[in-house]
Formats: structure tokens, C-alpha cells, sequence
């Protein structure tokens, strides 16, 4: 379960709580968070890899993980995180 989820099904004094929790920034950065609100066939594997397949339909969030996966490695997967890398290109191929 996602973690978005798993707050969205807990009772009104967990939310509450967790919300209490937040500094303001962290709230003012909680709807921006894809690691926070990302499924969980949309979080990368761990571990070493070359090849991650996501297998779904429209609207899976396929583009948007792989999008979002790129960004962790530049900028960081939280705010102010530095990333690993610092080049990057996206090669697609094109069909005629």
C-alpha cells in the first residue's frame, strides 16, 4: 500500500496527527512528494539494475514514474537532496 493510501484509510486522529507533525514547509511540499504519493508499481526496484519494466494500461502512471525516476537522479529524491548524476539523456526512438 502506498503511503498516500495508507494515510487516506486511517482513522481522523492519524491523519490529524500526522498532519500535526509536518513542519510548514514539509506540508507546503507534501503535494509535490511523488515518492509519498507514488503506487507502489510506480516506485523503482531496489537494488542494482538496468531494466525496469512497468506493464500497464493507460493512465498507469507508466510515463510519470520513469519521468519522476529521471528527476530523482538529478535533483534528489526529496527536496534538497543532491542527486546522483548530473547528465542525462533521454533517447527515444522514432517510428515513421
Amino acid at each position: 500500500m502506498d503511503r498516500a493510501s495508507w494515510i487516506a484509510s486511517a482513522d481522523v486522529g492519524v491523519q490529524e496527527q500526522f498532519l500535526s507533525e509536518l513542519e510548514e514547509g514539509e506540508l507546503l511540499a507534501l503535494p509535490f512528494l511523488f515518492e509519498f504519493w507514488a503506487l507502489p508499481h510506480q516506485v523503482p526496484p531496489e537494488g542494482v539494475w538496468r531494466t525496469w519494466v512497468i506493464l500497464g494500461g493507460r493512465g498507469a502512471g507508466k510515463t510519470r514514474a520513469g519521468a519522476e525516476w529521471v528527476r530523482s537522479m538529478v535533483e534528489g529524491s526529496m527536496p534538497l537532496d543532491p542527486g546522483p548524476c548530473r547528465r542525462v539523456a533521454l533517447v527515444g526512438e522514432t517510428i515513421d
